[in-house]
């Protein structure tokens, strides 16, 4: 059936595009006869046809008539055989652009959080966990689109139609559940709905011990995967790699200090880092507390929460280069390492780690964050825009944001190492509180345009606000790869 769809809708785009030469041609064949009709009459009223042809001028007419008919389908299959080799063409490019985009669709998944069946408050951080768990496996998988955790989340306690699923978010299907735990059980319901029928296509219970939480979850994951896409080989699916503990309290302890690190406060982070710690202890061996841990250590001395001294970084690279040393196929310890080797401006070492991560999970946000960054910094500007692109359309407010400047700045820094100055304006109007580098770097493509902006307000804000900073020391903060326009720019900040 798809051979026959494919085949069909290449003979219709073959047709298309002959009938467009044909009727191109036979509106040029109408006007030239027209014209050589009108000159014909003007010819016999002015010249004996008689005594020139022989004939009269009624017969001359009669005779063009017929010959303009009998002409026209000759016209065109001329003009066919001439055009055949382009029409060829323009059919085959039309074919794979559009089989391109039908290639490059993948289905929407949106996970609902399973409802937490033991009705406790405190029992919620081992549901979510699994929930989120499940979000990143399934978000491992490149032949599908998973919302983010972001998204998610935000339908928890929420109630939402399977029209409102497809039309405001796109889903094409939705996984939800509900779990319950007893001692040393796990009991979880877990069922796949089609939103464009809105019906269940597949549903299952599981009654197992807790410590068989990664088994149900690769389960639910495969079958998820083959119902949609159908019998892939899911290499990232293989628990040889992924598997990170037997100790269930290292998991529990686990989960808690990553709930509690992605709520991006001080005390959170404080008591985050304590529940790692405890992770830790459980089972050294259990590489995700490690990387978790220098997540959330780095996020600490970013916003603040700690002074970014050498004590706190010896402890981050160490829990780093701990998790790397357990899994180094781990996407989150990777996704760090990435964004630690392009703050040291190891770009090649960066993109590596980035790759990384991105084959590892590919629908992650933070994951394209740093896997298009590492892209751009590398010269491969335009795959980055693409990689940018997605990330903002996975999540267009990052967790903890309250608008969409974070991806909007790091598509307008791309755009502008592209020299699409055009899309530069665009997105900067869009950018709701601009920084230093966006500031700068769109000063910096006004002059290069001569245009007089020192009058704007947008300038008149930002130099207010920048005016006592060291430009020079924030120029080598944007991670340019391309000393030759870091020189540049840093001339340009001399002279402004």
């Amino acid at each position: 059936m798809q051979k026959l769809k494919i085949a069909i809708h290449f003979l219709k785009l073959k047709l298309h595009n002959i009938g467009s030469v044909l009727v191109k041609t036979s509106a040029g064949y109408a006007v030239a006869s027209f014209g050589l009709i009108q000159v014909a009459n003007i010819v016999t009223d002015n010249l004996s046809t008689e005594t020139i042809l022989g004939i009269t001028s009624e017969a001359f007419m009669q005779i063009l008539f017929i010959g303009v008919l009998v002409f026209f389908p000759i016209v065109l299959i001329i003009s066919y055989l001439t055009k055949r080799k382009s029409i060829n063409t323009e059919t085959l490019k039309n074919f794979d652009e559009t089989n391109s985009k039908i290639d490059d669709y993948r289905p929407k998944i949106g996970l609902i959080p399973f409802e937490n069946l033991n009705n406790d408050s405190d029992g919620d951080f081992l549901v979510d966990g699994i929930v989120e768990d499940l979000i990143t496996e399934l978000s491992m998988v490149k032949e599908i689109s998973v919302a983010t955790r972001k998204t998610c989340f935000g339908f928890k306690g929420k109630d939402y139609t399977s029209q409102s699923f497809k039309d405001e978010w796109g889903f094409d299907f939705i996984v939800s559940g509900s779990i319950r735990s007893s001692k040393d059980r796990l009991r979880i319901s877990v069922e796949l709905s089609d939103m464009n029928d809105d019906r269940v296509v597949w549903s299952n219970k599981y009654d197992r011990e807790n410590t068989d939480i990664f088994e149900i979850q690769d389960e639910i994951v495969t079958k998820i995967i083959r119902c949609i896409v159908g019998e892939i080989e899911i290499t990232s699916l293989k628990r040889a790699h992924r598997k990170p503990t037997e100790n269930m309290n290292s998991y529990e302890y686990t989960l808690r200090g990553r709930a509690l690190n992605q709520k991006f406060e001080k005390e959170a982070n404080a008591e985050a880092i304590e529940m790692l710690d405890k992770a830790i202890e459980a089972d050294k061996t259990n590489p995700l507390p490690h990387s978790w841990k220098a997540c959330t250590l780095g996020q600490a001395m970013t916003l603040g929460f700690r002074e970014k001294n050498e004590k706190n970084m010896e402890e981050f690279l160490g829990s780093l280069s701990k998790a790397n040393e357990l899994n180094d196929n781990d996407w989150n310890t990777n996704r760090i390492l990435g964004e630690a080797n392009l703050t040291l401006q190891n770009f090649q070492q960066s993109k590596i780690y980035a790759t990384k991560a991105y084959n590892a999970n590919p629908n992650n946000p933070m994951v394209l964050s740093i896997y298009g960054d590492a892209l751009i910094r590398n010269g491969d500007i335009e795959a980055g825009i693409k990689v940018f692109e997605k990330m903002y359309e996975l999540e267009p407010i990052p967790l903890a944001d309250s608008n969409s400047d974070r991806p909007l700045k790091k598509l307008f820094l791309a755009h502008y190492l592209n020299s699409n100055y055009e899309k530069c304006d665009e997105i900067f109007q869009s950018i709701e509180d601009h920084d230093f580098q966006d500031w700068f770097i769109y000063m910096h493509i006004k002059t290069k345009q001569n245009i007089e902006y020192v009058k704007e307000a947008w300038y008149e804000m930002g130099y207010e606000k920048f005016n006592n900073l060291n430009w020079k020391d924030e120029i080598s903060l944007f991670h340019l790869s391309d000393k030759e326009l870091k020189t540049s720019l840093e001339k340009f900040a001399e002279t402004h």
